[in-house]
């Protein structure tokens, strides 16, 4: 696996196990999300995987979407976030602590 697909791979169990990258990690992270289509399919079919029927059920009704879309829906729009350089590294400090800010929350509705 080259670099670029374990950074993607990294971010994606980082920031979903729970463990924010550091600093420097994440700035990596960044520039490889936007730089390369395959890491962010890859950081997508990572982060979709695994999902418990309470994770589906609470994150439909964040964003408004049926159990069975709400994996890729907030997969997605995280993904194209850190492309966008809508997220940045206290965001992703945020997600580990499970502090849901109102950005994160207009993020993953797509806004």
């Amino acid at each position: 696996m080259s670099r670029k697909y374990t950074t993607a791979f990294m971010l994606t169990l980082a920031l979903l196990a729970g463990c924010a990258p550091s600093k420097q990690e994440f700035a990596v992270i960044v520039e490889t999300v936007q730089g390369s289509a395959k890491a962010r399919q890859l950081a997508m079919k990572e982060c979709t995987a695994n999902w418990t029927p309470q994770q589906r059920k609470e994150a439909s009704i964040v964003i408004d979407s049926s159990e069975k879309d709400a994996p890729r829906l907030v997969c997605s729009r995280f993904v194209e976030a850190i492309r966008a350089g809508r997220v940045d590294y206290n965001d992703a400090v945020d997600i580990r602590r499970k502090n849901w800010t109102p950005k994160l929350v207009r993020i993953f509705q797509g806004r």
